[in-house]
């Protein structure tokens, strides 16, 4: 993490203490005052107030990777427990702002995402997990589009609506969906029946156990046991 993006962290967290302590009055006077950097310095790091406020939500993401960094261990945890760490990681970061969290979320993020920063970076995040876990299947892989990833961090979205709606003893609630939508991602992304079947089906094809000699146009004859096909 560079000097700048640190900077930026403080002013940010500066910015989201004088919202709640002041509300409709917060200054830039007053997270000067908190942050400790002048004013000349917040307004060259960030064009308006608002936009502290929406680099919090984004620091979250930056904050988590830089503690992954700091783990030699997380390269041994499986694709589940990857996907929870991240997303239990994000939940109690919110929670350590939770009146600003429960006051902003919805309308800063939430009614933003096709746009908004946390979201992008959410969805960069999460590709990197997936793509980066060698135990995901071959054949996951080929549809491992950056659509899925987006769709997969908005629904990461609505996981986080849903915490901050959560009243449940140490977020009972929250912690079960997590860990069952973690499951169930990689469930899907590490199953390697396809695979496995994908290589028999080779297997058999090329030994001629398969028995297929049928001429198929514009594709020529395909026969089992050969690797060619002949118009």
């Amino acid at each position: 993490m560079t000097e700048t993006t640190e900077l930026k962290i403080i002013i940010a967290q500066a910015a989201v203490k004088s919202r709640i302590e002041s509300g409709p009055a917060w200054s830039l006077a007053e997270i000067s005052t908190f942050s400790g950097v002048p004013v000349s310095e917040i307004f060259r790091l960030f064009p308006t107030k608002r936009s502290m406020l929406d680099f919090w939500y984004t620091s979250l993401i930056l904050k988590y990777r830089a503690m992954c960094e700091e783990l030699p261990e997380y390269d041994e945890l499986t694709l589940s427990e990857k996907l929870s760490n991240f997303m239990l990681s994000i939940v109690d970061m919110l929670g350590e702002e939770h009146e600003f969290s429960t006051q902003s979320f919805d309308p800063i993020v939430f009614k933003n995402q096709s746009w908004h920063p946390f979201k992008k970076e959410t969805a960069a995040l999460l590709k990197e997990i997936i793509e980066g876990h060698e135990g995901v299947s071959q054949c996951a892989r080929v549809f491992l589009w950056d659509e899925i990833f987006d769709f997969l961090a908005v629904e990461f979205l609505h996981v986080l609506k849903f915490t901050l709606r959560d009243k449940s003893p140490g977020k009972e609630k929250t912690v079960a969906l997590v860990d069952k939508l973690s499951n169930f991602i990689s469930e899907i992304l590490c199953n390697r029946i396809i695979d496995s079947g994908l290589d028999l089906f080779r297997l058999f094809w090329q030994e001629g156990i398969i028995k297929v000699d049928a001429y198929i146009p514009f594709v020529g004859r395909i026969k089992s046991g050969s690797n060619t096909s002949k118009k």
